[in-house]
């Protein structure tokens, strides 16, 4: 019992393998499962990440003013969460779950950024 407990920990620490950029390469759609429901705070929110290295970045909604950021994008390592895609100075951890990549916004309550392969 005690090895099926320790390989379950490691799994949950294990680095995922690197992610090449041209799977992050894309757009990408806000989804949440925050049961706080601002939903409409976020109507406009979008991520583009460009092959060149640029990103292009859109914030809102009907209930929250647009905003929009560009800059360069690149992957880094983190020691808390692994790969991550970095925006400028704001970094997003890479889940890759089959044919969806996520960059995770807040893990916690289930906010993040999607792209459909």
């Amino acid at each position: 019992m005690l090895t099926i407990a320790c390989l379950a920990l490691l799994g949950c620490n294990a680095a995922q393998p690197p992610v090449a950029r041209e799977t992050l390469v894309g757009s990408y759609v806000y989804k949440s499962e925050d049961p706080e429901g601002r939903a409409k705070d976020h109507t406009w929110d979008h991520l583009t990440l460009q092959a060149d290295g640029g990103y292009d970045l859109v914030q809102g909604g009907p209930t929250k003013p647009k905003r929009e950021e560009t800059g360069a994008w690149t992957i880094r390592l983190s020691r808390a969460s692994g790969r991550e895609v970095l925006l400028e100075h704001e970094g997003y951890p890479i889940q890759v779950e089959g044919d969806r990549v996520k960059l995770l916004i807040d893990n916690d309550v289930g906010i993040w950024f999607e792209k459909v392969r």
